[in-house]
């Protein structure tokens, strides 16, 4: 019978084979349909949508997988495809835990957006011209002060490979030295703290917990004073700017759900020392269905795009459109 590990791959191949169908669907129809959404945040909807597709591949190449017990846990990868060194697939599993708070920062980026947008319509001008490459930057610089910080604080030593090695023999039949990996073990055998390791899990979680507080704090002024500052706005643009905000929440509710609270004791479970042996990477199976979940929820959330979806597929099955639909057809396709 295949092992869990084995089986969640087969799920990571069709995982990302759903995101490059469905992402490059909705690249498609913003870069060559779509008519109300304009320069910056078109350009964010597609960068987004393009990353979703770039994390779901790069899940392929490193097959990151995580493994808790006790007061550790070990982040390996589990890659035999590509004849790759240690080191190339060290560096793999770190981009892979980079892009998750890569999305998330980018997240930020568009609540500010369209936090700015509603409260401050002068000062979207700076996410235009060369304000494009800052706010790319930041989720980049978000990454790398998640990732960075495995490289310096999560190293392998004797002590951490000594505990966990008997650990991954019985559970995965194979030797902890094979694996690419990173280690987390907080206290040494006297109970103290393992301080480099400690430090890895604080940078982590406030690096993570700061994009939150900006989401939380967008989000909830945004939601109580929304219906107040959309009356300058036209009736058809209101309504755009809900959708936009709904979409928004969802696209940040789905990998919380997905990842953040599953991976609570991947983080938490080491301090609190207690007695556990979890496969712990199965949760990133369900972390890669988050790029064609995010881009269906914004299809369907956002009008414009059902529209152009609805008039594509009655311009497919119908030999002879309708009037009607023919011109809104048109409408949306020229």
């Amino acid at each position: 019978m295949p092992e869990l590990h084995e089986i969640s791959y087969t799920f990571t191949k069709c995982g990302f084979g759903a995101a490059f169908i469905v992402n490059v669907f909705l690249i498609f129809l913003t870069a060559l349909h779509i008519k109300r959404i304009f320069s910056t945040y078109k350009y964010m909807i597609i960068i987004f949508a393009s990353m979703g597709v770039l994390f779901s591949g790069w899940e392929i190449v490193s097959r990151p997988f995580a493994h808790n017990y006790n007061k550790g846990f070990l982040y390996f990868s589990l890659s035999d495809s590509y004849d790759a060194s240690q080191e190339f697939l060290q560096f793999a599993i770190v981009v892979y835990g980079s892009f998750y708070l890569v999305i998330l920062a980018f997240i930020v980026v568009q609540f500010i957006f369209r936090y700015l947008t509603l409260f401050k319509p002068s000062a979207i001008k700076k996410f235009s011209g060369k304000g494009i490459f800052v706010w790319m930057t930041y989720p980049l610089l978000a990454g790398a002060a998640f990732g960075g910080p495995l490289y310096c604080f999560g190293t392998v030593d004797s002590y951490s490979d000594e505990y966990l090695e008997k650990e991954i023999w019985e559970q995965y039949g194979m030797s902890i030295k094979d694996l690419p990996r990173f280690a987390i073990v907080t206290y040494d055998a006297e109970g103290n703290f393992r301080w480099r390791n400690i430090c890895y899990l604080m940078t982590s979680i406030s690096v993570m917990g700061s994009q939150y507080l900006i989401i939380i704090f967008c989000g909830l002024r945004m939601h109580f004073t929304m219906k107040k500052e959309l009356q300058h706005f036209s009736v058809p643009n209101r309504r755009l700017q809900k959708q936009f905000f709904t979409a928004l929440v969802v696209q940040t509710l789905a990998p919380t759900l997905l990842f953040v609270v599953p991976a609570a004791p991947i983080l938490l479970g080491p301090l609190l020392d207690i007695e556990m042996s979890i496969k712990t990477g199965t949760i990133y199976v369900f972390l890669n269905l988050y790029p064609p979940i995010d881009s269906i929820a914004f299809m369907l959330i956002v009008s414009e795009y059902k529209t152009i979806i609805s008039e594509m597929s009655g311009y497919i099955t119908s030999t002879k459109p309708s009037s009607k639909s023919s011109q809104v057809y048109s409408s949306y396709i020229t």
